[in-house]
């Protein structure tokens, strides 16, 4: 492993990752609906997400193992390494070529790594809980919250010799209406520069495969699970899995941990599980995660929650002309969009506080009419973004040292406002994607007002710049210091919409990340991760803490394999 990435060994790998093909279900045929809610096969019509494949009878290789993991990600590669450090037999069914890209923030409270930040818990739990509209699992968040430190403590131990770094990030702006505080570890390899870039960041997990393989564990890459297999009892015992040359049988005897990460690749899915958060979204990041492990834990009999929530960024450009389609495709990325600017509907009006975190923004603007909604801002846009001072990867102006990745999150490059003009703005000015003009009358026309709708907008900008002025929003109550006019030429608008992430509600779970059926029994010998786990975020993801979801992937996914192990 190289203990420093360059700028381009970093592109490649994330551009090769992106370039991966989804790869769908091989042999669906449709069968009779099973414990798990699947639908009756109707031979006249295509097959469902929720139609049950039938059982292969043929395998070109039968494999005994004590632990199947099924994805090796944020969620798979710590349970897969935590298995392995405690003497299992270990094999992870990976459908992609390459172990999952990690997430630069893991979000861990209360370790030993940050002995000076300490966490109220139950203080935390509230405040999920209010963001939440109440309908979180508090018990999941309470796990969470009480064992992602020694998560962490046993990741930096277990990665410190391959020469990984934790340093933490706790910035949060001096504000008590503020997003709760970053607090998470932001690994990278041989060195770490406080005020960045920091081109080796985003290689944990595949430090982690490597240290998993040393162990003695076993990656079968392109190989994508089809199925479980159950015993008499309703027992987990193994996987089917798709490999090259044909199916294989993986048994195993202690448990099967599935962390597929969700189905935001999967449109039947999305259109039929949530398309109230996706809908108007016109970018997917998803490229293979097809639903596959979430599928397979209803085929088993488990229960999937109520809910349908995405994580969606607020960061999709929308070129002249754009329209919404089933594909969820058509935009390009804006980082800018998730800055706290000025937001105008298509008539020109202002809507909401624009101080929200990324899917509340996009919901506000889905629900203007078009579904989506015109970000302004003026010339002073550099300092005006230094004041904002927003927290985990909106960020665009460098936080204080030692605090944060403090780089592009795109494309690892220090942050500037040579890098943002560069970068960000010059290519959507030339695409015609961003509007500039030396007048707000003239960016008003740019923007495809009508009279009525100019005039609407360019008194919303004048009501927007009184407010500023007087340091307080009586409108909506966005918070004075993310409250800037919008007077110094150049001006600049774009239309903003979605961009899909992930998924992330899913199976039902105990604590243990053991699924359970509808009558809250337990599916032995069968545990559930990552983004295929429910419990945390049933309608939305208020992305209120910074590195939360993948702290509980990894922090859930390690539960998972001890109890499966019986260990502590």
């Amino acid at each position: 492993m190289e203990t420093n990435l360059s700028r381009r060994g970093f592109l490649t790998g994330a551009a090769a990752a992106s370039a991966l093909a989804a790869m769908g279900l091989a042999g669906c045929a449709p069968t009779t609906a099973t414990e798990g809610g699947t639908k009756t096969a109707d031979t006249g019509s295509a097959p469902s997400w929720r139609d049950q494949p039938e059982m292969p009878t043929e395998f070109v290789e039968t494999i005994d193992a004590d632990i199947v993991v099924v994805g090796g990600g944020n969620a798979g590669m710590p349970a897969a390494t935590t298995a392995a450090q405690n003497g299992a037999k270990v094999v992870v069914l990976q459908k992609e070529g390459t172990v999952a890209m990690a997430r630069e923030a893991v979000g861990a409270l209360n370790s030993k790594l940050a002995p000076d930040h300490i966490v109220d818990v139950p203080e935390l739990l509230n405040h999920a809980n209010m963001t939440q509209s109440g309908d979180a699992n508090m018990l999941m968040y309470k796990t969470w919250a009480e064992k992602s430190g020694e998560m962490i403590e046993w990741m930096a131990d277990t990665l410190g010799p391959k020469g990984m770094l934790f340093p933490f990030e706790w910035h949060c702006p001096d504000d008590p209406h503020a997003y709760y505080p970053a607090m998470c570890y932001n690994p990278c390899i041989g060195e770490y520069n406080p005020d960045g870039p920091n081109y080796n960041s985003y290689a944990h997990v595949e430090v982690m495969a490597e240290v998993f393989q040393e162990l003695g564990g076993e990656i079968r890459f392109e190989t994508p699970a089809q199925q479980l297999i159950l015993d008499e009892s309703g027992r987990v015992t193994g996987v089917v899995a798709e490999g090259k040359d044909g199916f294989i049988q993986v048994n195993a005897s202690k448990g099967v941990i599935v962390c597929t990460g969700g189905y935001g690749a999967n449109i039947e899915m999305l259109n039929d599980l949530c398309p109230g958060n996706s809908t108007w979204c016109a970018l997917r990041d998803s490229v293979t995660e097809t639903g596959d492990g979430i599928r397979m834990a209803l085929w088993a009999g488990a229960e999937l929650e109520a809910g349908g929530a995405c994580m969606v960024w607020n960061r999709a450009i929308l070129p002249d002309g754009f329209e919404f389609s089933e594909d969820r495709m058509g935009g390009d990325i804006f980082l800018p969009g998730s800055q706290p600017f000025l937001h105008v509907n298509v008539n020109g009006e202002r809507f909401m506080n624009e101080d929200q975190c990324y899917p509340m923004s996009y919901a506000a603007g889905a629900n203007q009419p078009k579904h989506y909604s015109w970000i302004v801002w003026d010339g002073n846009y550099w300092d005006d973004i230094a004041q904002f001072d927003t927290c985990g990867c909106s960020r665009l102006y460098p936080a204080p040292s030692g605090t944060a990745f403090n780089a592009d999150v795109y494309d690892c490059e220090a942050i500037t406002k040579e890098h943002l003009d560069e970068f960000w703005l010059a290519p959507r000015l030339e695409a015609g994607t961003l509007k500039k003009a030396d007048t707000l009358e003239e960016l008003a026309d740019m923007m495809d007002f009508d009279a009525d709708q100019k005039a609407t907008f360019l008194a919303t900008v004048a009501r927007y710049n009184e407010l500023a002025a007087a340091g307080e929003d009586t409108d909506f109550g966005k918070p004075a210091y993310r409250l800037t006019d919008v007077e110094a030429a150049p001006f600049y608008a774009a239309r903003i919409g979605g961009e899909l992430l992930v998924t992330i509600h899913g199976v039902i779970t105990d604590v243990n990340s053991q699924p359970l059926r509808n009558d809250g029994s337990v599916i032995e010998g069968l545990y559930v991760c990552g983004n295929d786990q429910g419990g945390f975020y049933p309608h939305n993801y208020p992305s209120n803490f910074t590195g939360i979801n993948a702290g509980r992937c990894a922090t859930f996914g390690r539960i998972a394999a001890k109890h499966a192990l019986g260990v502590e």
